[in-house]
């Protein structure tokens, strides 16, 4: 009951994020062709480097990126070369000038490691609920886009996404031992 009286709060539009709707500029997601799911998805290319390695580095990244990657960690396999995760981050909206928690967004990271490189996939992107809530009815129902909190929530998915994608870019990558120079 709870959940039900918290997703109908939430989706009212109530007050506003930070700005009124029309002011915010949704970002763009990229959509799956097949799924019609917002998928963000890309091959990093780590020349030189074998799957072993990327996948050390890769958990080793987890345990510096989540707070308790042993909980986001839903499978692993090192032999096959892929990590799956489960995670979850709160969207907040202004509520007499203080920033208050909306909702709980979910989101599965597959990571698949190959010789010289790797991949990652963000999908089912969703609002927790009673039942599944992907955020593709924000971007595309009629009825979601007249609630002015919706663009400041895309934001912040869309600002936490690339935060973690330029993370992961940056630091899934096996540091290249420094030869030192003979004298």
């Amino acid at each position: 009951m709870k959940k039900i009286v918290f997703s109908i709060f939430l989706l009212s539009g109530i007050t506003s994020f930070a700005q009124k709707g029309a002011d915010v500029e949704i970002p763009y997601f990229p959509m799956d062709e097949i799924s019609k799911m917002v998928t963000y998805t890309d091959v990093i290319q780590v020349p030189g480097v074998l799957k072993d390695s990327l996948y050390d580095v890769a958990m080793a990244w987890m345990k510096i990126y989540y707070k308790s990657p042993s909980q986001a960690i839903k499978s692993q396999s090192k032999e096959d070369g892929i990590i799956d995760i489960r995670h979850q981050f709160y969207v907040t909206r202004k509520d007499k000038n203080q920033e208050v928690k909306a909702g709980l967004i979910n989101y599965y990271l597959t990571l698949q490691f190959k010789d010289g490189r790797f991949k990652y996939t963000i999908t089912k992107i969703n609002l927790e609920g009673t039942s599944y809530f992907g955020i593709e009815k924000w971007l595309n129902e009629e009825q979601y886009k007249k609630d002015e909190n919706i663009p400041g929530y895309l934001q912040q998915i869309d600002k936490f996404m690339m935060d973690l994608i330029a993370s992961m870019e940056s630091e899934v990558r096996p540091l290249v031992p420094v030869k030192e120079e003979e004298w």
